[in-house]
């Protein structure tokens, strides 16, 4: 698990650790033991919903599925060594090329595409007019709407900050393609509203806040006091919600 988290901090967006949880234990139970033990406030995201089988008898388990969705390693974590750390480099330093067996003509707007120069790779592929060019700026397009799409459920789910920096990269793209400009711009519409101004600020208070205490002690009545205050302060928005769950979780007695 330590591990697991130094991974997820050293590489940032680049890669993206998956708790799966898939004992007895009450949800309630097993995220206030990880707040104890100092795992929560990175990036890492929590599920009780296995992405895959596992292959051992014995936890944990860890497996890394790579940029084209194989399965690279798995199995118990501590016969991996530096095994781990290196597929994990090498993958993300795969995800900036163009994938293998790409023709050498679509090198170019692939580089452009994992670059996150979205527009420079669209117009890379009019240029070439080709029928597999043309497949290729589909399949960009595709991409980039998920994008957005992934940038309206931040937003639903109260990550305005969040939502905030993955539109923002795709600004440029916006005179490229009309249909992503379409569903941009609803999307950046919803990011001037009161209503997200107000989770905006809750975001970044709850966040401060767990970024300072994630790794000390984080049930300290202190922290609990200021997160029971923070949820107060934004009562109504997803934020307040976070924060007061914070503050139950507390409350949750568990073995260490």
């Amino acid at each position: 698990m330590p591990a697991s988290v130094k991974l997820q901090e050293e590489f940032g967006d680049d890669v993206q650790v998956i708790f799966v949880h898939c004992q007895a234990p009450p949800q309630d139970e097993w995220e206030a033991f990880a707040w104890k033990m100092k795992w929560m406030g990175n990036g890492a995201l929590w599920t009780e919903e296995r992405p895959l089988n596992t292959i051992g008898e014995g936890l944990p388990e860890t497996a890394v599925i790579g940029i084209d969705g194989s399965v690279l390693l798995q199995g118990y974590p501590g016969d991996f060594g530096k095994k781990l750390h290196e597929t994990v480099a090498a993958e993300i330093k795969k995800a900036k090329d163009a994938p293998d067996g790409t023709p050498k003509e679509l090198a170019k707007p692939w580089q452009l595409f994992n670059k996150g120069d979205v527009a420079g790779a669209l117009a890379e592929c009019d240029k070439l007019a080709s029928e597999d060019a043309t497949a290729l700026k589909s399949r960009f397009v595709k991409l980039t709407l998920a994008k957005v799409e992934r940038a309206q459920r931040m937003l639903d789910s109260g990550y305005v900050a969040e939502a905030e920096k993955l539109l923002g990269a795709l600004d440029k793209v916006a005179k490229a393609n009309p249909e992503i400009a379409e569903k941009l711009a609803t999307q950046t519409a919803r990011l001037a509203t009161p209503e997200m101004a107000q989770e905006r600020d809750a975001g970044k208070a709850f966040a401060n806040f767990v970024g300072k205490i994630a790794k000390e002690k984080p049930f300290e009545e202190g922290n609990v006091k200021k997160a029971a205050s923070i949820a107060e302060k934004f009562k109504g928005t997803k934020t307040a919600e976070r924060a007061a769950r914070f503050v139950a979780l507390a409350k949750v007695k568990v073995a260490m």
